[in-house]
């Protein structure tokens, strides 16, 4: 396999980055084991696996839920589970490759746009992968059914993943069209209020940097049927508020300038703009409303339902009596409604 030290190398300690070379050796060749006794006892080998693997998204020959780390008198070692026959594998990464070239073809934008082909990316994924719900419940009893929704083969071939399924799909589009894309593995709340363990991505533009996490956004767009952009291109501000990473180990994130809103007069700044955008909305008469709102914008506790009413007022106006679904993320602050009648 051709792998490499991708973005997430950089944000290692030289001990911990000569652990990474140690497995980025290992990994190329497809080993089943393989010895870390000269790597320093300091180093946590799970976090550079991970940092590995989420360097290199094509990498799906193992169950990386079940990695083993042993150590003895004779050493350290790393015993990797689920490993494929090799005839297997050389498939399985020729499906994967072809599969791969066939959507980049498609998603491929004439101009070169980073915004269109980073869009275009999500908008596959949200609308071509399933979340696995029946793999989460195995992994919260700390077995997986199904390994490969862990990886990008799930995600783009069965076309059913869990979160880290869905980032290493990402990652992996995203770089075949030219972008530096790495794995974020940490934690974060999505509706049950809990934080639980979750990967995400973030993806290096013109030398700035911002977060993805197409999965939460994919949940959305199954409950609604409409493509959400509440977790597209954040900065480390916007999405710490429902999730949290070491943030020594990834660049920083400090503009959100590429975000849908922003691009589409829909981020709210004030009361006045608010007015602004809920009259537009009315004029424009359209089936779906997005917008996100700044913390300069004073809310009820009722957020959502407020909102919600204040679009059923303005609808009203030219269409009678409206029926619509809404969804308010209290973390991202984004607001969206979509007429059902």
């Amino acid at each position: 396999m051709n792998l490499r030290e991708g973005l997430g190398f950089a944000y290692l300690t030289p001990q911990e980055q000569q652990a990474y070379r140690v497995m980025l050796r290992a990994f190329s060749s497809m080993a089943t084991s393989f010895d870390c006794t000269q790597i320093h006892h300091n180093v946590d080998l799970m976090k550079i696996i991970q940092a590995v693997l989420g360097d290199n998204p094509s990498i799906i020959y193992f169950n990386k839920t079940q990695v083993q780390i042993e150590e003895s008198i004779l050493g350290k070692h790393v015993f990797l589970t689920g490993v494929y026959p090799r005839p297997q594998i050389e498939k399985m990464n020729m499906i994967l490759d072809t599969k791969v070239n066939h959507i980049i073809s498609f998603l491929k934008t004439p101009s070169n746009n980073e915004n269109t082909s980073l869009t275009n990316i999500y908008h596959f994924l949200q609308k071509n992968v399933a979340y696995d719900k029946e793999e989460l419940q195995a992994i919260s009893k700390g077995t997986s059914n199904t390994p490969v929704s862990h990886n990008a083969y799930g995600a783009l071939i069965n076309g059913t993943a869990v979160c880290d399924g869905f980032s290493s799909a990402f990652a992996l589009l995203a770089q075949k069209l030219g972008f530096e894309c790495m794995l974020v593995v940490g934690h974060s709340t999505y509706s049950s209020g809990a934080f639980t363990a979750h990967a995400w991505n973030i993806v290096k533009v013109r030398d700035i940097f911002y977060h993805m996490d197409v999965t939460w956004d994919a949940k959305k767009y199954e409950e609604f049927g409409e493509y959400s952009y509440a977790y597209f291109a954040l900065k480390d501000e916007e999405i710490s508020n429902d999730h949290n990473w070491d943030k020594r180990t990834t660049p920083v994130c400090q503009y959100n300038d590429f975000s849908y809103y922003l691009r589409n007069g829909l981020y709210v700044n004030d009361a006045e703009q608010l007015n602004q955008v809920i009259k537009a909305y009315g004029n424009r008469q359209t089936n779906v409303f997005r917008m996100k709102l700044s913390h300069n914008v004073p809310l009820p506790d009722n957020a959502g339902e407020y909102l919600a009413q204040r679009i059923i007022n303005e609808g009203a106006r030219f269409t009678g009596r409206i029926q619509f679904t809404y969804g308010w993320n209290e973390n991202t602050r984004c607001f969206f409604a979509k007429i059902i009648n």
